[in-house]
Protein backbone atom coordinates (compact mmCIF):
# COMPACT_ATOMS: atom_id res chain seq x y z
CA UNK A 1 0.00 0.00 0.00
CA UNK A 2 1.27 3.41 -1.05
CA UNK A 3 1.32 6.54 1.50
CA UNK A 4 0.48 9.47 0.13
CA UNK A 5 1.73 12.74 2.09
CA UNK A 6 0.37 15.81 1.21
CA UNK A 7 2.06 18.64 1.61
CA UNK A 8 -0.24 21.71 2.75
CA UNK A 9 2.43 23.78 3.71
CA UNK A 10 3.56 24.39 -0.07
CA UNK A 11 1.03 26.41 -1.16
CA UNK A 12 -1.88 27.42 0.46
CA UNK A 13 -4.29 27.47 -2.25
CA UNK A 14 -4.54 23.52 -2.14
CA UNK A 15 -5.57 24.32 1.53
CA UNK A 16 -8.66 26.06 0.19
CA UNK A 17 -9.83 22.67 -0.98
CA UNK A 18 -10.73 20.25 2.12
CA UNK A 19 -12.11 18.00 -1.18
CA UNK A 20 -8.76 17.25 -2.08
CA UNK A 21 -8.34 15.08 1.30
CA UNK A 22 -10.95 12.91 -0.69
CA UNK A 23 -9.47 12.11 -3.59
CA UNK A 24 -8.16 8.62 -3.70
CA UNK A 25 -6.70 8.39 -7.18
CA UNK A 26 -8.97 6.04 -8.74
CA UNK A 27 -8.83 8.35 -12.24
CA UNK A 28 -12.74 8.13 -12.93
CA UNK A 29 -12.29 11.99 -13.35
CA UNK A 30 -9.66 11.28 -16.59
CA UNK A 31 -11.86 8.28 -17.76
CA UNK A 32 -14.86 10.91 -18.56
CA UNK A 33 -12.68 14.07 -19.06
CA UNK A 34 -13.32 15.55 -22.51
CA UNK A 35 -10.03 16.59 -22.63
CA UNK A 36 -8.37 13.78 -21.37
CA UNK A 37 -10.25 11.64 -24.21
CA UNK A 38 -9.39 14.24 -26.55
CA UNK A 39 -5.65 15.44 -26.33
CA UNK A 40 -3.00 12.98 -26.21
CA UNK A 41 -0.77 15.49 -24.55
CA UNK A 42 -3.00 16.18 -21.87
CA UNK A 43 -2.94 14.04 -18.43
CA UNK A 44 -5.28 14.60 -16.33
CA UNK A 45 -3.48 13.30 -13.60
CA UNK A 46 -0.10 14.99 -13.84
CA UNK A 47 -2.20 18.67 -13.99
CA UNK A 48 -4.27 17.29 -11.10
CA UNK A 49 -2.81 14.75 -8.98
CA UNK A 50 0.68 15.45 -9.11
CA UNK A 51 0.69 18.40 -8.00
CA UNK A 52 -1.91 18.06 -5.19
CA UNK A 53 0.26 14.99 -3.74
CA UNK A 54 3.34 17.55 -3.83
CA UNK A 55 4.75 17.60 -7.36
CA UNK A 56 6.96 20.28 -7.58
CA UNK A 57 7.06 19.98 -11.40
CA UNK A 58 5.71 23.46 -12.78
CA UNK A 59 4.21 21.10 -16.36
CA UNK A 60 1.53 20.42 -13.46
CA UNK A 61 0.25 23.53 -12.84
CA UNK A 62 0.90 24.81 -16.73
CA UNK A 63 -1.32 21.76 -18.10
CA UNK A 64 -4.66 22.46 -15.48
CA UNK A 65 -5.09 25.47 -17.98
CA UNK A 66 -5.97 22.71 -20.41
CA UNK A 67 -9.10 22.00 -18.25
CA UNK A 68 -12.71 22.62 -20.54
CA UNK A 69 -14.25 22.90 -17.09
CA UNK A 70 -16.86 21.05 -18.22
CA UNK A 71 -17.11 19.46 -14.82
CA UNK A 72 -18.13 16.28 -15.69
CA UNK A 73 -15.47 14.70 -13.46
CA UNK A 74 -17.89 16.30 -10.61
CA UNK A 75 -20.04 14.13 -11.46
CA UNK A 76 -18.41 11.00 -11.85
CA UNK A 77 -16.24 11.48 -9.01
CA UNK A 78 -17.21 8.61 -5.97
CA UNK A 79 -15.73 10.64 -3.38
CA UNK A 80 -16.64 13.62 -3.65
CA UNK A 81 -13.52 15.52 -4.33
CA UNK A 82 -14.65 18.07 -6.40
CA UNK A 83 -11.95 18.54 -9.10
CA UNK A 84 -13.14 21.08 -11.08
CA UNK A 85 -13.05 23.25 -7.85
CA UNK A 86 -9.59 22.10 -7.26
CA UNK A 87 -8.47 22.80 -10.73
CA UNK A 88 -9.40 26.67 -10.11
CA UNK A 89 -7.72 26.33 -7.26
CA UNK A 90 -4.80 25.75 -9.41
CA UNK A 91 -5.38 27.79 -12.34
CA UNK A 92 -5.46 30.54 -9.24
CA UNK A 93 -2.13 29.35 -8.57
CA UNK A 94 -0.26 28.77 -11.56
CA UNK A 95 -1.25 32.55 -12.80
CA UNK A 96 -0.24 33.88 -9.49
CA UNK A 97 3.09 32.10 -10.13
CA UNK A 98 3.35 32.94 -13.85
CA UNK A 99 2.96 30.26 -15.45
CA UNK A 100 -0.17 30.52 -16.47
CA UNK A 101 -0.42 30.58 -20.64
CA UNK A 102 0.43 34.00 -22.37
CA UNK A 103 -2.90 34.47 -23.54
CA UNK A 104 -4.43 34.26 -20.09
CA UNK A 105 -1.90 37.25 -19.57
CA UNK A 106 -2.87 38.98 -22.32
CA UNK A 107 -6.31 39.03 -21.83
CA UNK A 108 -6.23 40.13 -18.34
CA UNK A 109 -4.08 43.34 -19.73
CA UNK A 110 -7.10 43.66 -22.29
CA UNK A 111 -10.09 43.77 -20.08
CA UNK A 112 -8.21 46.12 -17.17
CA UNK A 113 -7.28 48.01 -19.96
CA UNK A 114 -10.52 48.39 -22.12
CA UNK A 115 -13.29 46.79 -20.06
CA UNK A 116 -13.60 44.66 -22.96
CA UNK A 117 -12.19 41.24 -23.45
CA UNK A 118 -11.17 41.61 -27.22
CA UNK A 119 -10.34 45.09 -29.73
CA UNK A 120 -13.26 46.61 -31.41
CA UNK A 121 -12.60 46.93 -34.85
CA UNK A 122 -14.57 49.03 -37.27
CA UNK A 123 -16.06 46.39 -39.06
CA UNK A 124 -17.30 45.07 -35.76
CA UNK A 125 -19.13 48.01 -35.27
CA UNK A 126 -19.95 48.39 -38.86
CA UNK A 127 -21.80 44.85 -38.44
CA UNK A 128 -23.79 45.71 -34.95
CA UNK A 129 -24.76 49.26 -37.21
CA UNK A 130 -26.31 47.07 -39.56
CA UNK A 131 -28.63 45.12 -36.70
CA UNK A 132 -29.59 47.84 -35.28
CA UNK A 133 -26.94 47.72 -32.00
CA UNK A 134 -25.22 50.34 -30.85
CA UNK A 135 -21.24 50.79 -31.50
CA UNK A 136 -18.89 49.14 -29.20
CA UNK A 137 -15.98 51.34 -27.08
CA UNK A 138 -13.74 51.24 -24.35
CA UNK A 139 -15.64 51.99 -21.28
CA UNK A 140 -13.19 54.17 -18.97
CA UNK A 141 -14.78 54.11 -16.09
CA UNK A 142 -15.03 50.26 -15.97
CA UNK A 143 -11.43 49.97 -16.62
CA UNK A 144 -10.87 52.35 -13.68
CA UNK A 145 -13.36 50.06 -11.21
CA UNK A 146 -11.55 46.69 -12.94
CA UNK A 147 -8.27 48.33 -12.17
CA UNK A 148 -9.30 49.41 -8.61
CA UNK A 149 -10.67 45.86 -7.98
CA UNK A 150 -7.31 43.68 -9.74
CA UNK A 151 -5.43 46.16 -7.11
CA UNK A 152 -7.15 45.14 -4.11
CA UNK A 153 -7.37 41.54 -4.90
CA UNK A 154 -3.67 41.18 -5.73
CA UNK A 155 -4.44 40.63 -9.53
CA UNK A 156 -1.23 41.03 -11.43
CA UNK A 157 -1.76 41.99 -15.06
CA UNK A 158 1.40 40.29 -16.83
CA UNK A 159 3.43 37.57 -16.31
CA UNK A 160 6.55 37.04 -14.15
Amino acid sequence: MEIIKIKYNKDNIIKQSEEVERCFKCSACSIFCPVTLNVSKYDIENAFISQLFGSDEPTALKNVWMCSACEKCILVCPQDAEPAEVFNNLKRLSYQKGLAPAGVYAITKQVLNTGLAYDISAKINADRKKIGLKELSSNENVSKELKIIAEKTGLKMEEN
